[in-house]
Parts: structure tokens; sequence; C-alpha cells
């Protein structure tokens, strides 16, 4: 991918440089540093000739920006170029996946907050659960805190996963800004477990994510031509609260009896499972129909060709998500329709936390 080029003229750089005010010149250094960075991130290793070609900087930008990057331990050079070229190797340069640490937060789970120091090859360390009480956000930055005194360098943000509109979240940024200096970034979690699937999993192609929680959230991934992630995809959006059909089943909080929300959200799932006598295989099934019936509109609406379940392991099981599948099968032609599979990647929300914090970090404005 090519990015545009900074400074307008490679001649030009002295002279804009000495004509801007200070803050503009700081400005421009440090989206030059997030390009070279955003760029490195996107390939496995670069020469400094490489890093020129793909930004479009002159080479007396990259040679700066790659000597800060250096000295900071952010990037190392990984040894002489392979290529069989005339002259000598070029050294290559890599990022360093250790150097950047991100505090996730996951608050999916309703009373409990889960964190880690993530980086942003996905890796997880020092995970760390808390129940939360009467005080949430005190519980919440406590966990914050005790990350930040474990990280090995100043933390590059803090990303939060948690369904949209959490009571948890009220005042939460402040107190966060508070105990870390990082900015604090907060997204809806079922959008960073498309994130995670996405750059983490094994999808491969355009996909529905279906987050399964406290309400049923989606989000919608594509890829380019070249396989690669298309960074302007749908972003997560609660499902809507449509009659699933049969039996009317609990009220939601919509107003509707029979509302998918009412059938299929963990916390409506929860109560059947613990009714005396309940059939467990039973109520996953009539739930997961009921929530194929509901998603087959909008997999006949965007025609994507995998449809993934994301969720408790305990709701989401081989069980529920066949009755989806029957389900979305039913209402589309048994061999053009989705495929419906679970999301099996571990710890999703905190993973694509951490991917959002890092690229919000190193995309160039």
């Amino acid at each position: 991918m090519r990015y545009p080029q900074i400074l307008e003229r490679p001649g030009d750089r002295t002279r804009a440089s000495q004509a801007a005010p200070p803050t503009h010149a700081r400005a421009i250094r440090e989206r030059n540093r997030a390009l070279v960075l955003r760029t490195l991130m996107e390939h496995s290793a670069a020469s400094r000739a490489d890093l020129a070609r793909l930004t479009g900087l002159a080479r007396p930008t990259i040679s700066e920006v790659v000597r800060d990057l250096l000295g900071d331990g952010v990037i190392r050079e990984s040894g002489p170029s392979q290529d069989a070229r005339p002259g000598k190797p070029a050294v290559m340069l890599e990022f360093d996946q250790r150097a950047v640490q991100v505090i996730a937060l996951d608050l999916s789970v309703p009373g409990e907050v889960t964190g880690a120091l993530a980086t942003p090859d996905g890796r997880l360390d020092h995970r760390r659960t808390r129940l939360l009480d009467t005080e949430p956000v005190a519980g919440i930055a406590a966990v914050a805190d005790e990350l930040a005194q474990l990280a090995t360098s100043p933390p590059l943000g803090i990303g939060i996963g948690a369904p949209t509109g959490a009571p948890a979240l009220l005042g939460l940024g402040e107190r966060l800004a508070a105990v870390v200096d990082a900015p604090v970034h907060v997204h809806d979690d079922a959008d960073l477990v498309a994130d995670a699937a996405q750059r983490f999993g094994t999808v491969g192609t355009d996909f529905l994510l279906v987050r399964i929680g406290t309400r049923i959230g989606t989000a919608i991934r594509v890829v380019g031509d070249d396989g690669t992630p298309v960074e302007r995809s749908i972003g997560a959006r609660e499902l809507a609260h449509v009659v699933a059909g049969g039996d009317p089943g609990d009220a939601c909080l919509c107003g509707r009896e029979g509302c998918v929300h009412a059938w299929a959200s963990v916390p409506a799932l929860n109560r059947r499972l613990d009714a005396a006598g309940a059939d467990r295989a039973a109520v996953l099934a009539a739930a997961g129909a009921r929530l194929g019936t509901s998603l087959s509109v909008i997999a006949a609406a965007v025609d994507l060709p995998t449809i993934l379940l994301s969720g408790p392991p305990e709701i989401v099981t081989s069980a529920f998500v066949e009755a989806t599948a029957t389900a979305v099968r039913a209402a589309s032609h048994p061999s053009l329709g989705p495929a419906v599979s679970s999301s099996s990647l571990d710890d999703a929300v905190l993973r694509g936390a951490a991917a959002r914090v890092v690229a919000g970090a190193f995309t160039p404005r």
C-alpha cells in the first residue's frame, strides 16, 4: 500500500521546516513517524529504500525517522537483505512487537473486568480478572493501575471493550486518564471481536460477526482483493429488535414479547437454563433457531459468505451454532447461503482492544 507523501517535494524539506511553526513541524515529524511504523507493521521487514518507496517520503526523512525509532527501541535491524542484488546488501528493519504495550480491558461480562498487557501481535501478559462491586469505576481503574505498574515501557494507551451504553463506563475515561498518562479508547465489544477475528483468526473472507452478550451486537468485516483487511468496514450495531416467532417467551426491554434479544442474549438464556427441569440442549437449540431466523434477513441483504458467532463457550455450543445455521439455510438456497461457525479465538475483546489502540496511534493524521 502506498501512502501519500507528507512533504510535497524532497527539496522543500529544509525550507518547509524553517518556515513552519514549531507545533506544525512537530506534527509533521509525528505523522512521518506514524507512517513509517504503520508501514513496518504491515510488512515483515523492509529496508530504508523500501520505506521510502512505500511511504513516498524522501530518503533523508526516512533516515531521520529510522534513526529516532532505533534509538527509542521501537524498531530493530534484523540483518542484511537476502535479495540477490548488485552491491552491498541493504540492512532490513522490522517492528519490535514487544517494545509496544497496551493496557487492554474487557467489560463485556456484567460485574467483571478482565485486563492484560497486550502487544500488537496479539500476545497477552499479566492477565487479571476482578469482580466489580458497588464502585465499578474504582475497580476498573485499579486493574489498569496494576497493569501500568507491570508494563516494561509507558503504555501506548488503554483499550476498552464493552457493550454500548454500559453504565460502568460513566466517568471511566477521566478516572483512567488520572491513573495512566495515555489515551483511553472505548469501543463496542462486538467491533473488537470482529477486529481480532480478522487480524488474528483464520476467517479469510468477508464475514458478519454476531456477538452474544448482554445484548446481541453485530459487525461486518471485509477483505480486499489482495486478501488484506479493508479499513472501512461496518462497525458494530445492535441486532434489530424483531420478533423471532414461536413461543413469545420473555418480554424484552424494547417492550415486545418474543424479541430475539429476549430469546438469545446471555441474561435471557441463563434465566431459561437455570429454570427447574430445563433441558439445556433444547433451550440452546431454540435460541439458536430464533437467532438464525433474525440473521437470515441480514444475510440476504448483505450477501456475506460467513457468519461468525461469538460469546460464552457454554452458550455458543455446537448445538446452538447448528440451530442458527439451520434457520439461516432455511431462508436461503442451501448451497448459496452463508456458512455459520463459532469464533474460537481466545480473549478476542482484549486482542481487538489492543489492535485498535495500536492502529489509532500509528495511523498518520
